[in-house]
């Protein structure tokens, strides 16, 4: 039953409402009824909607529509934000988290020596189902941001309700800023509820303003100061004003955001959604809510989260569900530490020059596609794959490849001039191009390489077969090409070298045990693969990708017959699905996925003397006593021998070794926890180096840069810890 307090205005009804109906405000104005009815249709009013909400939609993206606006569950979801907004691995990616496209980490300035931060937190009725969460979560908040910042961080907690005698409009402002975690706690229990009637909206301008005038903030100019703003309702309009209830609009916008800028305040916002007993109040301000808490954070360099938004909600949601990882102290890296590396390898082995591949599916160009299945996609992924395990070459991933080439086709290049600007685009010192026609069991491709200051090839390269050969004799065919400088020579260096040899016996070692459907499947499943570790696509979608692997990949291990080769690549894709099923948030799934991972790699070990690659065994061995044996020297010794610098100092498998080894190193895996070890965190730190110096486009490399949060301007990470994300994927034992 609804429930109004009635006045009378100059001829009209007024309407105010306790708090769980309308906006007290929402009728104050001395418009008539029709002349609402005109500015504002009757459709849009049913909606509880201005024009100002459906701009925010636009805002938002074209795909939010009306009926997904306001998210309907109830479920707390400031918690789920604040368990994410600061932590390096679950933080929601910029263009997810609202209207101002920004992320919280990047508020974070390198060069302050400290940060403040008040909570501002409205603790009326309506915020009753989120009090709990926040109380929770603050701690850990505190504790990702002093992680991110790796620097000194002081806290308020305030909370606000109403300006009416019987209430209190502020708790908190008194015990300043600490930096003491039991203080802390102490203010944390104090967000306790509170009324906050008469009306929906509250004395929320008068919490920011003396917030910001009463708390004793940094004279430093070099200091952060934010306040968090955590709120569900707007302040009164400014021409409300109740002196019975002493309900009223205290302080205009303009004049908050010119005393935060004055102060060097950062105003961010976190607009939660109320308790079901106000939904409709709620509905009917939240436009309101919004533009005013939007004004506060864009105009002092502040950035807003709304949670109004089901599409930003789910986001905020999945993140929340990650576990959270122990992150392990490495130190910093700079500019400097990058180049003392790549100076130091030189001094000792000479020039370490690489030539960065990219290799189109083999398909005319007004027939080019990227699926799976064609046979010019999965001559590519293969070639991709021997050339990327060569010394000195570095391979173009095919998402790249993929998403550089759908935007060069959708713009206004001319087709005669893509080999040349794909070069560019894709930073690639060759471009190899081509067409692969098949005759029954018989292959044929021809080749183009292009290079970026060349608008015609600079070579040919032919070569036939059966699949299982067709890769050794394309090989044969590169030197024959006598390249006399430039990247070929490079290329060509690569392919006469030891470790070409073996790929020239290991494809017809693998290939050739199968039929031509194994075949295929296995290459199409190296190109699912491929593109399931690029850390920018969905998570999601990588999922599909892997499944689909395992789909293709696991019939072939129902034959006696089955290779050491299909093991391996079964053991990657489950221990890859299990690493986005734990971005997702399925712990369970992503434990059983990883130990699908383990039972596969078993046996690759089994059989990994029959494959003609030494440097494929070495891997499978390291992966086998860390993950299997649990032996975790001997981990770090196959490791170390894959990463010596020699003539293969460049090989992927190389950067992998480097990544495992700086997990090891940190104490990941289970490391920390053994007997016989002893985790080096510069030992860690030395291999990240390695990885940022030598790999810089790696996937890899942009992990250690979210996680640690590179500054290119100041050539340094943000903060000095690594998470240790392997102890997630294994299962307690």
């Amino acid at each position: 039953m609804l429930h109004f307090r009635k006045s009378r205005s100059q001829g009209h009804v007024r309407q105010f409402t306790m708090t769980g109906e309308f906006f007290a405000s929402e009728f104050s104005s001395n418009q008539s009824q029709k002349e609402r009815n005109v500015l504002q249709p009757q459709w849009l009013r049913r909606l509880g909607l201005t024009l100002a909400g459906l701009l925010c939609c636009v805002l938002i993206g074209n795909t939010l529509t009306v009926s997904t606006l306001f998210a309907q569950d109830t479920q707390p979801t400031a918690a789920s934000a604040l368990d994410s907004i600061f932590n390096v691995r679950t933080a929601p990616d910029a263009k997810s988290m609202g209207i101002f496209q920004g992320s919280f980490l990047d508020a974070i300035r390198p060069e302050t020596p400290s940060i403040q931060i008040a909570f501002l937190v409205d603790t009326t009725e309506s915020m009753a189902q989120e009090l709990p969460g926040i109380r929770e979560k603050v701690p850990q908040v505190i504790a990702d941001l002093k992680r991110a910042s790796g620097t000194k961080v002081e806290v308020a907690i305030v909370s606000f309700a109403d300006s009416g005698k019987t209430n209190k409009p502020l708790v908190g402002i008194s015990n300043g800023f600490s930096d003491n975690d039991a203080a802390v706690q102490k203010m944390i229990d104090s967000l306790q509820p509170q009324s906050g009637r008469p009306y929906f909206p509250e004395a929320v301008d008068l919490a920011v303003f003396k917030t910001i005038q009463d708390l004793p903030w940094s004279e430093d100019e070099k200091a952060t100061r934010w306040l968090m703003l955590i709120t569900d309702a707007p302040p009164y309009d400014t021409s409300f004003d109740e002196p019975k209830t002493q309900s009223r609009r205290w302080y205009e916008t303009d004049a908050l955001v010119n005393v935060a800028n004055q102060r060097g305040i950062n105003i961010h916002g976190l607009l939660c959604e109320s308790r079901p007993e106000e939904r409709e109040a709620f509905t009917a301000t939240v436009d309101k809510t919004r533009n005013f808490m939007g004004q506060l954070s864009s105009r002092t360099g502040g950035l807003m989260l709304d949670l109004s938004f089901s599409q930003i909600k789910e986001k905020v949601a999945s993140a929340a569900k990650r576990p959270r990882a122990d992150f392990t102290f490495v130190g910093a890296i700079t500019d400097d530490d990058i180049s003392q590396a790549k100076q130091e390898a030189e001094k000792q082995f000479g020039d370490l020059t690489s030539v960065r591949v990219a290799v189109m599916p083999h398909i005319p160009w007004n027939a080019m596609t990227f699926y799976h299945e064609d046979p010019g996609v999965r001559f590519a992924s293969q070639l991709r794959y021997t050339l990327g395990r060569l010394p000195g070459v570095k391979t173009v991933s095919s998402r790249q490849i993929e998403s550089e080439f759908l935007r060069l086709k959708s713009g206004p290049v001319d087709p005669s001039q893509w080999p040349q600007a794909l070069c560019l685009r894709l930073q690639a010192d060759i471009l190899i191009v081509g067409d692969l026609r098949a005759n029954r069991d018989l292959f044929d491709v021809q080749s183009q390489v292009y290079v970026a200051n060349s608008a015609k090839p600079i070579a040919a390269i032919s070569a036939s077969g059966s699949e299982d050969v067709l890769m050794a004799s394309y090989l044969k065919a590169i030197p024959e090409t006598r390249p006399t400088t430039g990247p070929m020579v490079l290329l060509t260096k690569a392919v006469n070298s030891e470790q070409a040899t073996d790929l020239r016996e290991f494809w017809p070692g693998i290939l050739g045990q199968m039929n031509s459907k194994e075949q295929g499947d296995l290459l199409s499943a190296m190109d699912l693969i491929e593109k399931s570790v690029d850390i920018s696509v969905d998570s999601q979608q990588r999922a599909e990708h892997l499944e689909s692997a395992i789909g293709l990949l696991k019939p072939m291990t129902e034959s006696a017959d089955a290779n050491a080769f299909t093991y391996s690549l079964l053991a990657s894709a489950n221990y890859n699905l299990a690493k986005t099923r734990e971005e997702q948030g399925q712990a369970t799934q992503a434990k059983s996925d990883m130990q699908d991972a383990i039972g596969y790699l078993t046996k690759a070990f089994d059989g990994r003397r029959q494959l003609n690659d030494r440097l494929l065994q070495a891997e499978i061995e390291a992966d086998h006593a860390l993950l299997v044996r649990k032996d975790f020297p001997a981990a770090v010794r196959r490791y170390q021998s894959i990463t010596q610098f020699s003539e293969a100092s460049l090989l992927k498998m190389a950067l992998r070794a480097h990544w495992m080894l700086a997990g090891v190193q940190c104490g990941d895996w289970g490391a920390s926890d053994a007997d016989d070890f002893q985790p080096n965190t510069q030992l860690a730190r030395k291999h990240l180096i390695h990885i940022l110096a030598f790999w810089p486009e790696s996937e890899e490399a942009r992990v250690i840069q979210k996680y640690m949060r590179w500054d290119s301007g100041d050539g340094k990470t943000g903060t000095p810890y690594f998470p240790k994300e392997g102890d997630l994927l294994l299962t307690a034992k």
